[in-house]
């Protein structure tokens, strides 16, 4: 059966001659021999052909009978052997990259299960935290509004409107997470984009060294705007984490691997915490004190637009790494 899925035109191919050249040797027997035993021994290379040739042509029937049954139970690591033959090989090829896609269509869709089913469970616990002080509070001036004189009214006021603006600053970063544009793909000059994010970076590292590495020819096909809102926020995450580090460092480097191109951010600060790495990218979550938790989460949307992915390691108090890797174009 391996030789069929290497040689598999070729077995077709052989297989239809043997069967021409028996069909033949039989006629002539029949019309210009009429010896039996020379027509019983002439069907057996044609009964041996034809067996061989439905054998054959049972092989990628077998083959998508399997891909199919690796569709509906979801088996989605099987993989057909590569081939050079002309017909099967493309056939497998196919089917191959079929079951890849649909892999990744299916890791995204749980993906995408887990992280709205998470930002609902913030949202829900957010506005019930946000609300229910307002809720209170008006229950209690409509319960005794001869008790609240005007400099109550005013703080009762203000307090409202402090809790609907935390409201709306937590939507609108809901909205901004949710609602990352289509990217605009364009030929980037890696070295250009980075001298770009050096000036706009300038001021915001406060006593980090900033390096910028790239190669003159390396170039990358994605959306300048997105890209550089992923990198920004990248760096000035690691920045938040050096504050107060000696000799704080922080470096963007460009690479190609087997013509798959990487953007590396690394700093050298306290790292992230085995337990808190894997939540990293999970909208709201933050391991500072004060963050918001939307960077990450925002950069982690604008690189699944791109087709890509990003990735973090962490060895905690020597080095943080953030990997982004595009799909080659």
């Amino acid at each position: 059966m391996a030789s069929i899925n290497r040689h598999y035109t070729l077995h077709l191919v052989v297989s239809l001659l043997c069967i021409l050249l028996s069909y033949t040797l039989l006629l002539y027997q029949l019309l210009y021999v009429g010896d039996k035993r020379w027509i019983i021994t002439s069907l057996v290379p044609l009964c041996i052909s034809i067996v061989w040739l439905c054998r054959t042509l049972w092989v990628p029937i077998r083959q998508l009978r399997f891909f199919l049954g690796a569709i509906r139970g979801r088996d989605l690591m099987m993989r057909f052997p590569t081939s050079h033959d002309p017909l099967l090989g493309e056939l497998n090829s196919d089917m191959n990259h079929i079951l890849q896609l649909y892999r990744k269509e299916t890791d995204e869709l749980e993906w995408r299960k887990k992280y709205y089913d998470r930002m609902l469970r913030v949202m829900t616990h957010e506005l019930r935290n946000t609300v229910a002080p307002i809720l209170s509070l008006t229950s209690d001036v409509m319960s005794h509004p001869d008790s609240y004189d005007r400099e109550s009214q005013r703080e009762c006021f203000a307090l409202i409107n402090e809790q609907a603006e935390g409201i709306n600053t937590f939507l609108n970063s809901y909205h901004q997470l949710t609602n990352v544009p289509e990217p605009i793909y364009q030929r980037i000059i890696v070295r250009e984009l980075f001298a770009k994010l050096g000036r706009l970076l300038r001021n915001e590292t406060g006593q980090c060294e900033l390096e910028l590495n790239a190669s003159a020819e390396m170039r990358l096909m994605a959306d300048a705007h997105l890209l550089t809102l992923t990198l920004i926020n990248l760096v000035r995450n690691a920045a938040q984490s050096l504050e107060g580090c000696a000799d704080a460092r922080i470096e963007v480097r460009a690479t190609l691997a087997d013509g798959v191109p990487y953007i590396t951010v690394t700093d050298n600060g306290p790292g992230i915490p085995n337990n808190r790495i894997e939540h990293v990218f999970e909208p709201f979550y933050s391991t500072k004190k004060n963050g918001s938790g939307i960077g990450l989460a925002l950069a982690h949307q604008i690189m699944i637009a791109h087709g890509g992915s990003i990735s973090v390691s962490s060895q905690p108090g020597v080095r943080t790494t953030f990997t982004l890797q595009f799909v080659q174009r």
